[in-house]
């Protein structure tokens, strides 16, 4: 990541109008905790720099530069940061005086060595918290800060000062394209910070951090490789935190990214395929009709709207679903279901697959008053032919001694209830994650050793097919769809409206995915949570997200942990809610990746 000027990246932000949020004297008490708690939580990660941001005001002359490397190969790590510190020797000196001071409080010992003919400080880390002994690296060269853990990076580094190297970030292809490209669609806008990750090799150095991998079951991101998504190279892009200026093209910016998915032609595709088993599933067809549909309501938190060749999806996933269960299923599980005597006696190719058509949706309302289950999250298909798709489930249902029949007008909803008994544990290590971050604990809710399984409902209502958490979000879909003309739809909402012109300014039109959120509404959640002390409990996608990450650095990462902000003091959410407004994104596909470009605008 790359920051160019962050004296202008830090006053646009505060400029903002979550920028003007965390100012607020109100907030303080928890943002300096936040700030404290990010710290430890970055130092249980691994990063072993002892330096924030903070640290580097009146040091820094330009650019500021983080990053992760694999430096010793793909089972290792390292952190570096680099800063242009052009004119500020005095600056540098007071700074690297107090990394001593704070570096010797933490038990390390300094020394001087010798690296690539140049003189550095170095500092040997002793072990804490159950992490093993390290190093840290500082040195200033040619009017660059460079502090780094991994003595590889450095050298590296310093001999590139010297003479030029050619293998090198700049010289990657997909650095390359990826930022050609998010820059082409950013126009002549400029940005206040850059970012790139090649999302394998990122996985790895944050496993590599976290000890290796510790989880039992399936490696997910072996197995993502072996599937061919490794053919996704890199990804990255631009954000800018905007003003707006009052003008008659005013949008009320708050926040605009342009990114890139870099995934070109894989090698090892076959028929004139683009991608290698399992990472076929990546079709993402483009389409110029996207607006809310007459079912979706007015009032939630976000609404995805996407093209994906379904059918081909459930068939390229095969071979996934093979390797996860080290054993050749997939088909014995689709006959099973049809052939079986005890089982519902369904033919799921010929009798839903073959009708599914390539529209699906998300949506997430939620649900007051706040508890850890107030996230209400619902997914659609649109259907070819629903009558043999709906015929299908209610005979799957009628047999299942879960399932509970609920009318809504002359609509079905079908409702599974949570399963009592135990069921197998099922550990997995995410996708594009290491294992401190996946969510592995999705399946460990229900205690310690005694997964359950939640509840779900399923309806098919005119020509879509209904997936959601909770009955009650399909039943506000139906009373939508069904409620006339004087129904409130998302379709008519002004913040929606709003949220769409903007992208069209940004460059939408023939896509494959588009995107709405209220981000007051999707933060509620967490934010009450917080305030109740009971944030650990989340189950929300955001709270599981932020969860794992807080979750870094203990012995059992999969246990709930105990909240460590104290939220106490924060004020009621009916303060904060002004300051964020509706935000918005979308994807085009191209022949070798994917576009992606949004904005946060003003309440």
């Amino acid at each position: 990541m790359s920051i160019p000027d962050y004296d202008q990246a830090s006053a646009n932000f505060d400029a903002t109008q979550i920028g003007k949020l965390m100012a607020d004297p109100v907030m303080k008490p928890f943002t300096e905790d936040l700030k404290e708690q990010v710290k430890q939580k970055l130092v249980a990660g691994g990063v072993k720099l002892a330096l924030t941001l903070d640290d580097l005001k009146g040091v820094y002359a330009g650019e500021i530069c983080f990053a992760n490397d694999q430096p010793n190969g793909d089972k290792s790590d390292g952190v570096v940061l680099t800063v242009d510190v052009t004119g500020k020797k005095v600056q540098v000196d007071a700074l690297l005086a107090k990394i001593s001071a704070n570096q010797k409080k933490n038990g390390a010992t300094q020394s001087q060595t010798q690296i690539a003919g140049v003189a550095v400080t170095k500092f040997d880390l002793p072990a804490q918290g159950g992490k093993p002994a390290g190093e840290a690296f500082y040195v200033m060269q040619s009017d660059l800060l460079i502090a780094t853990d991994s003595k590889a990076t450095l050298s590296y580094i310093l001999e590139a000062i010297a003479a030029p190297k050619k293998d090198n970030l700049a010289s990657l292809v997909a650095f390359q394209e990826v930022l050609k490209r998010a820059e082409a669609g950013r126009g002549a806008r400029g940005y206040d910070f850059e970012w790139f990750v090649e999302p394998f090799g990122y996985a790895e150095v944050i496993r590599s951090q976290q000890g290796g991998r510790k989880k039992r079951g399936t490696d997910m991101l072996n197995l993502l490789r072996n599937q061919g998504f490794d053919a996704i190279k890199g990804l990255g892009g631009y954000v800018t935190f905007s003003v707006a200026d009052g003008g008659p093209n005013d949008k009320q910016l708050e926040m605009v990214h342009s990114s890139f998915v870099y995934a070109p032609q894989d090698p090892k595709a076959e028929n004139g395929e683009r991608f290698h088993l399992g990472a076929r599933v990546l079709a993402f067809p483009n389409d110029k009709n996207f607006q809310p549909y007459d079912w979706v309501p007015a009032q939630l938190a976000s609404f995805l709207d996407f093209r994906w060749d379904v059918q081909d999806a459930f068939k390229f996933s095969e071979t996934i679903v093979n390797e996860y269960a080290d054993d050749e299923i997939f088909d014995e599980l689709i006959e099973s279901l049809e052939k079986d005597p005890a089982g519902p006696k369904v033919d799921v190719v010929n009798q839903i697959v073959k009708h599914l058509d390539s529209k699906v949706c998300m949506l997430v309302d939620v649900k007051q008053p706040i508890t850890p289950q107030s996230e209400e999250r619902l997914v659609a298909v649109h259907l070819l032919n629903a009558a043999p798709v709906k015929a299908a489930i209610t005979q799957i249902m009628q047999q299942d001694p879960n399932a509970e029949k609920h009318e809504v007008g002359a609509e079905e909803i079908w409702e599974i209830h949570e399963e009592e008994e135990e069921i197998p544990t099922l550990v997995i290590s995410g996708p594009g994650f290491p294992d401190a971050m996946a969510a592995n604990n999705q399946f460990a809710q229900g205690g310690a050793g005694k997964p359950a399984i939640p509840n779900a409902a399923v309806s098919v209502v005119g020509d879509w097919v209904f997936f959601a958490n909770n009955k009650d979000l399909i039943k506000k879909v139906i009373l939508t769809k069904t409620g006339g003309a004087n129904i409130e739809r998302l379709s008519a909402a002004p913040d929606y409206l709003r949220v769409e012109e903007a992208l069209t300014v940004l460059g939408s039109g023939e896509d494959s995915f588009r995107h709405f959120a209220r981000t007051d509404e999707s933060a509620r959640i967490t934010y009450e949570l917080m305030q109740q002390g009971k944030m650990p409990e989340s189950e929300s996608a955001l709270g599981k997200v932020i969860n794992e990450l807080w979750s870094m650095g203990q012995d059992d990462e999969t246990a709930i942990r105990e909240q460590q902000i104290d939220a106490g003091k924060l004020p009621p959410f009916a303060q904060v809610e002004g300051y964020l407004g509706p935000a918005g994104s979308y994807a085009r596909t191209v022949k070798d990746g994917w576009f992606v470009a949004g904005a946060m605008l003003k309440k």
